[in-house]
């Protein structure tokens, strides 16, 4: 997983800091970057840093699925989308500035909400819905179509429109199978229309499969890229629709290259951000960076980073990923783990718990505190 480790030193030796209005945080980035991954040497799960396969396991089903509400996440104890739902619902029931981000009133009203979505299954229908999602639009993407009406004779229909749903996901594993030197594999969620109705517009919004001779190759492009919580996730999840859909269609799993756009990393909110807020502090912050040679170099790093920048507000620890990133830079990588699949149908598979269909064997990553907080 060193192509992982080159993003984040990519990130945090190049990038520059800007203030993101939807999280109202501070995050430091780059315009893009491209990682490429051979499954042939191993399956690509982050390993210096533990991150359960389990759970980027259940999202990739959960979108697979193509469902929109967090109901089903949250059921399989899998919470990494409900800040995103209790953030529209804040939105939809006009509460946001009631409870306003990064303050004890939204965590308060946050725990309240999670609580009743995992214990009251009515107030989850509604309450927990995403809006048309990512999955949403490889299984239902909506197409509306005109019906010619027939004037003249009382028995035939008059002229209308109706919305028919196309299943992109279906149709390119049909395409795959039927027509494998096609250019046409694609998945795309990124709907304009449907974009204001949802929680988060998608951030990988582009997954293009490509068949050379026995194997088949995904590139997904991702318009936001989150690389110390979301790269993680990314990363195992479309190396396992790789892995799945060239089961499904007799095919060979190679390459997954994975093209990040804005590319980034979060720095918390102020008082932490008044550091990056300083240009000459960014710039000895980047220098000393740069100018690391050795794993144990970050841990130095760390320790000097920790003493100059202020403490972070009580309520919003861990929204600042950089001591995160250095701890984990100063590990080494280790020998990738494999994985295997039961020999069940796709679209029967993502149907089960993520256990009973993939096993990942020789997973052994670096444990230590590696929890930050995502920003919603």
């Amino acid at each position: 997983m060193e192509q992982y480790h080159e993003l984040l030193k990519g990130v945090l030796g190049e990038g520059d800091v800007t203030y993101e209005p939807r999280t109202q945080t501070h995050t430091i980035g780059i315009s893009a970057w491209q990682s490429k991954y051979d499954l042939r040497k191993g399956f690509p799960q982050v390993t210096t840093k533990n991150v359960p396969p389990r759970l980027p396991f259940e999202e990739y089903f959960w979108k697979a699925r193509g469902e929109r509400n967090v109901k089903s996440l949250v059921d399989r104890n899998v919470p990494i989308w409900t800040a995103n739902a209790f953030d529209r619902y804040l939105k939809t029931n006009g509460l946001s500035e009631k409870f306003p981000k990064h303050t004890l009133e939204w965590n308060t009203e946050f725990d309240r909400y999670s609580k009743r979505i995992a214990e009251d299954a009515k107030f989850a229908e509604t309450a927990g819905d995403l809006g048309p999602v990512y999955g949403y639009q490889w299984r239902h993407w909506k197409k509306p179509v005109f019906v010619p009406g027939h004037p003249g004779n009382p028995d035939w229909i008059d002229e209308h429109w109706k919305i028919e749903e196309v299943d992109q996901l279906a149709n390119v594993i049909n395409g795959i199978k039927e027509n494998p030197g096609s250019r046409y594999h694609v998945l795309s969620a990124w709907n304009v229309s449907d974009l204001k109705d949802m929680a988060l517009g998608p951030c990988p919004f582009w997954h293009q499969f490509s068949v050379f001779g026995d194997y088949l190759d995904l590139t997904m492009v991702q318009r936001s890229n989150d690389t110390y919580l979301g790269s993680p996730f990314n990363i195992s999840q479309d190396a396992l629709q790789l892995e799945m859909i060239a089961r499904e269609t007799g095919k060979i799993p190679r390459f997954f290259n994975h093209q990040t756009i804005n590319t980034h990393l979060y720095l918390g909110i102020a008082p932490r951000t008044d550091f990056w807020e300083n240009a000459e502090n960014v710039t000895e912050f980047q220098s000393r960076f740069n100018q690391i040679r050795g794993r144990e170099e970050y841990l130095k790093l760390k320790e000097w980073y920790l003493n100059n920048v202020p403490e972070e507000s009580q309520d919003n620890e861990r929204k600042d990923h950089v001591p995160f990133v250095l701890e984990q830079l100063s590990k080494e990588p280790k020998k990738l783990p494999g994985v295997t699949l039961e020999d069940i149908p796709f679209m029967e598979a993502i149907q089960l718990p993520g256990g009973d269909v993939v096993k990942v064997e020789g997973y052994h990553p670096h444990k230590w505190d590696s929890k930050a907080k995502m920003a919603a």
